[in-house]
């Protein structure tokens, strides 16, 4: 058992060799594991077994040889392990010493020995190991696959008098891909037994089919996306970046604290006066205000107060180059409500002088700059 073992091991892995260098980073790769409703697939199979019991060698070679047929329906979980439900059977063909012996149809042969044929039904459930896809990586457009099997189940002679037994199958699928929907299939099986047919030894059965493989929708494995390896010169510049990023927000921090430190300056005006527009600027995807705009939003909140007879509209943007339509038009409501909220919360302007709009993603507004569309203005 262990010679075979070891047999079926070099057999996998010496499909892999001759093409293993080919075979590397761009066309094997890991996958992630798929869904239940997912690689699912029905076989079916024509071909010829052969029944091992008491007597089979007092029949000639051809004589023993009985039709087969072979159907499984299963599901591949991995691109190495899968589970089938499979029946195989039709008929056996054997010797038997007496006449009133099982399953004898017809007259005695020249060797004394009378001839046996019986319906046989193997149902069983098997565990798939593709070997070669697990040596060698999951390939979609591979050729040929080398998938071994073992499993049990239940042995049935529908030929009376009828009998039931356990049955033990070990078994081997020569798999060749035709395209992504079908395969043709070479399967070698066999089928183990204790006394339970038409011997009172051990018995077995061996067979071998041809058939094709039908696989569901959906089909095939995706690609682990993989992270590409950044150059340590393009980490260097990245910290050196976020190092100057941090001494700019330090120095804008103590610009305003020095700003709300500062004593305001006493304007006295007879009528109200014209305000300017306002335009802030967010970061990409973001609706959080940078503290380096509280400074202009204060400025122009107090131009507001300073008009309580006009309504000013905030209207927000976004980058259509990045996010989908309906992720823009949602972001670029955030970034005027949050223009809005820091006016009425922080500045105290009446929430009735303030009007929101938004107009989701859109091109480039000033001086082509895509980030300069990531904004929300301020305008009467």
């Amino acid at each position: 058992m262990k010679k075979g073992l070891l047999f079926i091991l070099l057999a996998a892995v010496s499909v892999c060799l001759p093409a293993q260098e080919k075979e590397k980073a761009a066309t094997s790769y890991s996958v992630e594991t798929n869904r239940f409703g997912a690689n699912w697939f029905i076989s079916g199979g024509l071909g010829a077994q052969m029944y091992f019991g008491d007597n089979d060698g007092k029949l000639d070679f051809g004589k023993r040889l009985a039709p087969a047929l072979d159907i499984a329906v299963g599901k591949w979980f991995t691109p190495g392990i899968g589970l089938r439900i499979a029946y195989n059977g039709l008929q056996a063909k054997g010797a038997a010493l007496l006449e009133d012996d099982a399953y004898v149809k017809g007259g005695v042969m020249s060797n004394g020995y009378y001839k046996q044929k019986w319906n046989i039904a193997n149902f069983h459930a098997d565990v798939m190991l593709n070997l070669t896809n697990m040596f060698c990586g999951y390939k979609e457009d591979r050729l040929y696959s080398f998938i071994p099997y073992a499993g049990a189940g239940w042995v049935h002679s529908w030929t009376k008098p009828t009998d039931d037994n356990i049955g033990f199958n070990l078994g081997l699928i020569n798999r060749f891909r035709l395209s992504s929907a079908l395969d043709f299939n070479v399967e070698m099986r066999s089928l183990f037994m204790k006394n339970t047919l038409a011997g009172e030894n051990k018995e077995a059965m061996l067979g071998l089919t041809v058939g094709v493989t039908y696989k569901f929708k959906k089909r095939g494995w995706n690609a682990v996306p993989t992270v590409p390896m950044v150059p340590e010169s393009q980490l260097n510049d990245m910290r050196d970046r976020v190092n100057a990023l941090k001494g700019e927000n330090e120095s804008l921090k103590r610009d305003l604290v020095e700003a709300r430190n500062k004593k305001p300056e006493v304007v006295v005006k007879k009528e109200a006066g014209f305000v300017p527009r306002l335009v802030v600027v967010f970061n990409i995807g973001k609706s959080n205000i940078s503290k380096r705009e509280y400074m202009n939003i204060e400025a122009m909140a107090k131009g507001i107060k300073e008009n309580p007879g006009k309504v000013f509209t905030i209207t927000g943007y976004a980058d259509k180059g990045t996010g989908s339509a309906e992720y823009n038009m949602k972001l670029s409501k955030k970034r005027a409500e949050a223009v809005r909220d820091l006016m009425v919360n922080e500045f105290g302007v009446p929430a009735s002088q303030l009007k929101v709009d938004y107009k989701g993603g859109v091109g480039n507004m000033f001086y082509d700059d895509a980030k300069l569309s990531r904004v929300a203005i301020v305008e009467e």
